[in-house]
């Protein structure tokens, strides 16, 4: 195991602040569930069978939108990405708690459609200024430091609701939401590879990472010399290039007079109607990413959200027996506190484990919660799962 390379990322400084943006700014996503399980149930006194659906709804807009704002952030970037996000949570969570139950679905589902996607905006940050290797000890650090946030996260709502009230409890995640993502606005983390510049620390890139910002250049704006260094690869110096084709030079492409009387040839058969056979296979194409093995793993994602939600509203809900829903950010401290150490091996191996080992694991030692009764005992048996909880949510990351 090598323990080296998470002090190697913390020496980027732009990796310490993504870590450090995001850590704050998720801490309204961890409490939101806690939060709304506890308004429904006991402010409004609808149960936990209510309050389940409540959650669930969350979860389904957060599961429909996932995607939609993660395709609006690699088409628009960050800023215009989070602007829509940041108004509807300042609009939407201040008023949900003074809804009727019926308008209060409606209004956590809108949340959670518009909700900031702060994940996929710190994943995909690491994604693009990681290669090889230390990308995965990239997603392990961050699992760690996402960890720590659901310990901390939930254990504030619970004081927030059971101290003041549920309704405050909501308003103060959706300001403190909309307070993160002004924040990401102003940083403005990169989230394409076309927006690095260039690594801040000497030597973050071998010569074979150097050869694959090559392979990916190329793939992006036509052939690159590949004898190019890494010098001319980050700086946006001109490689040199052989034939009348776009040169990527790490800004905007250089397109010779015979490139353009060639695309000027091509215009014509482009505005030509497609086929219906041509269709389907241009329909075909853009799916093809979707491979057997991606979709097992998008499956084994859902059932691991399922088990995630379904603990904490269950953990809720077996506290409030005894009068102490007030007090389940310990057994979440003690979950997310072995998770993260989960994270921190899995970061350090040098091996993958494949993630539906990981979710039976996962799964099997999440049983033990449901046979148990106390406070101190269900927390002491939530370490069992929580060691196997960001070593699957990391596994997930690379499909």
């Amino acid at each position: 195991m090598d323990f080296t390379a998470y002090r190697r990322l913390l020496l980027d400084p732009r990796i310490r602040s993504l870590l450090a943006v995001g850590f704050v700014a998720r801490f309204p996503n961890t409490a939101a569930g806690v939060v709304l399980t506890l308004h429904v149930a006991t402010t409004l006194g609808l149960g936990y069978g209510m309050a389940g659906i409540a959650t669930a709804v969350m979860t389904l807009g957060i599961a429909i939108g996932s995607p939609w704002r993660g395709r609006v952030l690699d088409r628009r970037g960050v800023r215009r990405a989070l602007l829509p996000s940041v108004i509807a949570v300042v609009v939407l969570w201040p008023v949900v708690p003074h809804l009727p139950y019926a308008l209060m679905l409606v209004g956590v589902f809108l949340a959670g459609l518009l909700a900031l996607p702060i994940f996929s905006i710190v994943r995909q940050g690491l994604g693009v200024m990681t290669r090889g290797r230390d990308r995965q000890t990239a997603f392990a650090l961050d699992s760690i430091i996402t960890e720590t946030v659901f310990m901390v996260g939930p254990a504030l709502g619970a004081v927030v609701a059971t101290l003041g009230s549920t309704a405050l409890g909501l308003t103060v995640i959706g300001l403190s939401a909309a307070a993160g993502g002004i924040v990401l606005m102003v940083s403005d983390p990169p989230t394409r590879s076309s927006q690095l510049t260039g690594p801040s620390v000497p030597g973050a890139y071998t010569a074979a990472e150097d050869q694959e910002r090559a392979v990916e250049q190329a793939g992006q704006g036509g052939p690159v010399n590949p004898g190019a260094g890494a010098a001319e690869l980050m700086t946006g110096a001109l490689p040199v290039v052989t034939g009348a084709l776009p040169a990527v030079t790490g800004s905007l492409p250089v397109v010779s007079a015979d490139t353009q009387d060639q695309a000027a040839v091509r215009a014509p058969r482009q505005r030509r109607r497609l086929t219906a056979g041509q269709r389907m296979a241009l329909l075909r194409g853009q799916f093809s990413w979707l491979t057997g093995r991606v979709a097992a793993v998008y499956a084994v994602a859902m059932a691991a959200g399922i088990l995630l939600v379904g603990t904490e509203v269950s953990a809720i809900a077996e506290l409030e027996q005894t009068g102490q829903e007030g007090a389940v950010g310990i057994v979440l401290a003690f979950w997310c506190g072995a998770s993260a150490v989960g994270g921190l091996l899995y970061g350090a191996m040098a091996r993958a484990v494949s993630p539906l080992v990981l979710m039976a694991l996962f799964s099997v030692s999440t049983l033990p919660m449901a046979l148990v009764d106390g406070l101190w005992v269900l927390a002491a048996v939530s370490v069992l799962s929580g060691l196997f909880t960001a070593r699957y949510l990391l596994r997930g990351s690379w499909i």
